[in-house]
């Protein structure tokens, strides 16, 4: 036991010791050492979480690792404790696997960094992954919100890293207010906790769960979802996860992929106990999820940024594990997070091999021609992309089949699943047109006369390597939830994750064969229409026979003009009248009369500083007689 004590610290530590390296030696350290203490420290705790799930698997008793303890106030102590669980070990194995791979990738595609802005990167990589894992080994709610607020910190950093951009500024600020936003609500729910609880520990909240009243913990559930939504860009604090593109595309695939986004979905999971009674917030969770994915899909079909499309992508592919999660399916929600964070972080690496032979460039419609030019490339990216779709035998088709399974089955939601279902089917088949629309713009169609690049070239073996390795697990991932055949059921994920998160809540299920069929064939047809829209000369205009939507697609459906016109110009005018009623006038201008009244005071007095004798004896002697006619009033009047 105590050694895998250790192991657990270990996990925190390595990445710990890697970014305070690279951050306090970035002017000294060779490049070499760069890249090895980069990637290294995460493989190694990649590793040590691998050690975790050997216990794991061995036994599904979770382990609550105190250090010392932190604070004590009488009988209330905040315990620095690690909580181990096969939850724990399955989000470790996440963030360090992909992540390591992400990272290690990040070697060549930074590789045009110069001095310390080179080690200045992976410092920040190394203090993501770093804050996202003690996020998922935190043992109570103290040190969650730390690591909730430092995923925020790290991922302003990252998006930010360009500081010398102009829009790059803006949309870190912007992704870190929105997250300081979602902070709130989680430290809300923290204080709620507490007052209601006297508990801060995960095993003493889930033990006074059953005493609470519904009330309480229907408050603590929407306060919970408030810090999901904006961490996991949710509707309607999605907004800030467009902008975040600005970042390096290795930032983009550790966002958007396996880490940060995911960070709401296993909150939902971790707090499971408390959202298994507070059923109004926990169907809040699956409608947001629903929503989220229907609208993102709309508006990745009018995105010509290549990673724009799987940044909408990945808000739509977030909002299905929230609905997964929303219904109790957690299997089924956590599943689909592991097999998102294979094919988006395949297809967001692909991307970022094209926009590095490109020179920078992401528009997709200055691409085309890249079948013939960039072979393995194009081939990773199409598995991803028909993984995306949910196309067999990718790792997609199991687990949206699974989350779109679950949500058609349920039989104790009232039918409330089943129009989720609904929404969830129309949005595989947006996934499928704007999935197919971006690859073949980008790969299939001839090159475009604005091709930045006339034979553009595959990128180096340390980009690749990493991306052919996600290309594989995407094609075999899925099957790692098999472990009956094709029928009756996939558990296996399911399986190992129930002793953390509870069983399912029904009936293991067979597949419904007719409603698998229709979602798998109908977004490979959409997929396929895609190429007559945008490839066919007579369906290539077709946006322009609906100019309204179009341009309701191209604003986002307003989100952004409508939080401009009331939060930001509101507060702006407040701004600048309290500048010109209180700042200028009060703030400013008292000190400066005082000034003005001391100096005009100090030339007045200068006035009798003259050097002449006989007018210092005026003085003295004014002063004298004005001293004895007061001292004579006084005796007189008293």
């Amino acid at each position: 036991m105590g050694n895998l004590q250790a192991v657990t610290l270990a996990v925190l530590l390595l990445p710990a010791a890697g970014a305070t390296v690279l951050g306090t030696g970035s002017f000294r350290l060779p490049r070499r050492a760069v890249q090895l203490i980069g990637p290294g420290v995460v493989w190694l705790a990649f590793l040590c979480v691998l050690v975790l799930l050997a216990d794991s698997l061995s036994q599904a008793k979770a382990h609550d690792f105190t250090y010392w303890t932190w604070v004590q106030s009488g009988s209330f102590q905040v315990p620095a404790n690690l909580y181990v669980d096969r939850l724990t070990v399955f989000m470790g194995l996440v963030i360090t696997g992909v992540g390591g791979l992400i990272v290690t990738y990040a070697v060549g595609y930074m590789e045009h960094e110069t001095g310390a802005s080179y080690a200045r990167f992976f410092c920040y990589m190394d203090l993501f992954i770093l804050s996202m894992l003690l996020l998922v080994l935190a043992g109570n709610l103290v040190f969650l919100i730390i690591g909730w607020a430092a995923v925020g910190l790290s991922s302003y950093l990252l998006i930010g890293f360009y500081y010398w951009r102009y829009s790059a500024v803006v949309a870190a600020r912007k992704a870190f207010v929105m997250n300081v936003i979602g902070d709130i609500g989680l430290i809300l729910a923290a204080f709620a906790i507490f007052a209601s609880f006297r508990q801060v520990t995960y095993p003493g909240v889930f033990a006074s769960v059953p005493h609470s009243d519904g009330f309480t913990l229907e408050l603590i559930g929407f306060l919970l979802l408030v810090g999901g939504i904006a961490k996991s860009a949710q509707v309607p604090l999605h907004t800030w996860l467009p902008d975040a593109m600005e970042g390096p595309t290795p930032v983009s695939a550790l966002i958007h992929a396996a880490t940060m986004v995911t960070a709401g979905v296993y909150l939902i999971a971790r707090m499971h106990p408390i959202y298994d009674v507070a059923v109004f917030s926990h169907y809040t969770a699956a409608a947001i999820g629903a929503v989220s994915a229907l609208l993102a899909g709309f508006i990745a079909i009018v995105q010509t940024d290549i990673k724009r499309v799987l940044a909408y992508s990945t808000m739509s592919q977030i909002g299905y594990m929230f609905l997964a999660v929303g219904i109790g399916a957690y299997g089924a929600g956590l599943f689909h997070l592991l097999a998102h964070a294979f094919f988006k972080a395949l297809l967001f690496m692909s991307a970022g091999s094209v926009i590095h032979a490109m020179h920078d460039e992401q528009d997709m419609r200055k691409f085309g021609g890249l079948w013939r030019d960039m072979r393995v490339t194009s081939v990773c990216f199409l598995i991803g992309s028909l993984s995306l779709v949910g196309v067999f035998p990718f790792v997609g088709f199991f687990s949206k089949e699974l989350v779109l399974g679950d949500a058609f089955s349920d039989p104790n939601g009232g039918g409330f699943p089943q129009v989720l279902w609904v929404i969830g089917f129309v949005t595989a088949l947006l996934t499928g047109f704007y999935t197919g629309r971006m690859w073949w713009i980008a790969f299939w169609r001839p090159a475009s006369p604005e091709r930045p690049v006339e034979h553009p070239h595959e990128a180096p073996r340390v980009m690749m390597v990493p991306v052919v390795i996600l290309t594989v697990l995407t094609c075999v991932g899925g099957f790692l939830q098999i472990n009956a055949g094709f029928h009756p059921g996939w558990k296996l994920v399911e399986e190992f994750l129930a002793p953390a998160v509870g069983p399912l809540g029904w009936e293991a299920r067979g597949i419904e064969y007719l409603v698998t069929a229709a979602t798998f064939l109908l977004g490979l047809f959409t997929f396929w229409l895609a190429y007559y829209f945008y490839i066919q000369p007579r369906f290539s205009i077709w946006s322009a026979r609906v100019p309204r939507l179009q341009r309701l697609l191209e604003h986002k459906f307003y989100f952004d003009e409508l939080y401009d016109a009331l939060f930001v110009r509101p507060l702006d005018r407040a701004a600048l009248a309290g500048d010109r009623l209180l700042e200028q006038p009060v703030l400013e201008g008292t000190p400066e009369e005082v000034g003005v009244v001391a100096t005009s005071s100090a030339a007045a007095l200068s006035l009798t500083e003259n050097g002449y004798f006989r007018a210092y004896m005026l003085v003295f002697l004014g002063g004298a007689l004005a001293g004895a006619a007061l001292l004579l009033a006084y005796r007189v009047f008293t």
